[in-house]
């Protein structure tokens, strides 16, 4: 998951909920509101819990050292060896110390649904006391169950909103008050194109690499999507309309002239850096490209627009996990338990944030403390409203491969947009 850079400022406040109680005391409670027995089966015993963590940055490792040694001294029947992983490699090195059966104790990973399937899991009552999973932005919680449980928890997030060309605005005498709703958005684009020549009013990046997430926000923002209610929805009404919508944006000269072969990084992230775009949706980290490139360009952002009938403005989640896998005779539980909630208490969350470079929280209360941040604000307060992935069925690796090869195709003038629907909903059977 990519990152934004988190003001300290931010991270600061959100440490001092600590100071004001918030969370305070989690690790000495259990699940149930009791005191939490941390010795294997004695207070003389130990107990060595293994976790592996993901590499978000090079601060991860100093981070979880830190920690670690704080949390052994207050627990001294507990050791505690983390080893943080890249993301290039994280995943296979998980998926082989469960083929193995080698498990560590906590795992931290962007899926989890696969343990929980083969019973390897603790729930997230487990892990957490209920005062701190209370505390979790509910959507997360909701997008960390299987079959209706949570076998995980949220770590952290990423979501996005809509990023507009200022200075295209301006000279084609828009605002952001234009680009409310989907009929906003055509209106705008038009105007750009009457009035601001030689530049893209919408970027649409439906390329491969990731024309998931691009199709998704579309869709969503029109009751759509890959999942509702229970089922699967490639082909549902909502779906082809948004298809539509697009496909006449495209056909007007609205948008770049070929979605299905133009990616986000290198063609939307890029021209807009260059001043060449007008509106694109945009990711949280968008900012931090555009300083890396050195670009100048005049932009803001806004809510993603919306097609449905309530108004409502959605916004595309990305969330990772904590879960914690069960050892024989779940000897490890106490420990883990005691681990994971002081890895949540604020003080120590704020910390997790701040080495993972800026992306935002998972509970309401550091949201609350990080929403004075003039960066991260926007993105906080849309986050009740996030779509996400269908990340817990099985069968979703093969309908997002699907959906990055093709679904750029069903917007280009003529095409028949419910065979390349129908092409994706095949993977989901």
């Amino acid at each position: 998951m990519a990152k934004i850079s988190l003001r300290r400022g931010a991270a600061l406040a959100l440490s001092g909920l600590l100071a004001a109680g918030t969370l305070a005391g989690c690790a000495a409670e259990s699940t149930d509101g009791g005191a939490t027995d941390t010795g294997s089966s004695s207070s003389a015993e130990s107990t060595t819990i293994r976790v592996v963590a993901a590499q978000y940055t090079d601060d991860m490792q100093p981070y979880y050292d830190d920690l670690v040694a704080r949390f052994e001294a207050d627990n001294p029947t507990i050791n505690v060896e983390v080893e943080v992983v890249s993301w290039n490699d994280i995943d296979q090195k998980i998926k082989t110390m469960v083929q193995t059966n080698d498990l560590p104790d906590i795992g931290n990973l962007n899926y989890f649904s696969s343990f929980a399937a083969d019973g390897l899991l603790y729930t997230a009552d487990e892990l957490l006391p209920a005062a701190t999973l209370d505390d979790m932005v509910e959507t997360f919680i909701e997008n960390s169950k299987y079959e209706g449980t949570a076998y995980a928890v949220p770590d952290l997030a990423s979501a996005r909103l809509f990023f507009y060309n200022k200075d295209i605005f301006d000279a084609a005498g828009l605002t952001k008050d234009d680009i409310v709703t989907w009929d906003g958005v055509r209106a705008a684009a038009e105007k750009i194109k009457a009035t601001v020549p030689d530049v893209t009013p919408l970027a649409l990046p439906l390329g491969p690499e990731e024309a998931q997430a691009e199709f998704l926000i579309w869709a969503a923002s029109n009751n759509g999507g890959y999942y509702n209610n229970g089922a699967w929805d490639i082909t549902s009404d909502a779906n082809v309309e948004t298809l539509e919508y697009l496909q006449g944006l495209v056909a007007d000269g609205l948008t770049n002239p070929s979605p299905a072969t133009f990616n986000r990084t290198d063609g939307a992230f890029a021209l807009f850096a260059q001043g060449q775009v007008g509106m694109l949706n945009g990711a949280i980290f968008l900012p931090s490209v555009l300083e890396e490139q050195g670009s100048t360009i005049n932009y803001d952002i806004a809510p993603f627009p919306t097609n449905r009938a309530d108004g409502t403005s959605i916004t595309l989640g990305v969330q990772d996990y904590f879960f914690g896998f069960k050892n024989e005779g779940e000897t490890n539980k106490a420990a883990v338990q005691a681990f994971m909630s002081f890895l949540f208490e604020a003080d120590n969350y704020a910390g997790f944030l701040e080495a993972a470079g800026g992306f935002l929280p998972a509970t309401k209360s550091a949201g609350e403390a990080m929403s004075s941040d003039e960066a991260l604000a926007p993105y906080i307060a849309v986050l009740p409203n996030a779509v996400f992935y269908p990340g817990a069925e099985a069968s979703w690796p093969a309908v997002q491969g699907e959906t990055q090869q093709t679904i750029g195709l069903a917007v280009a003038k003529g095409a028949d947009i419910m065979s390349v629907l129908e092409g994706i909903a095949s993977k989901a059977e």
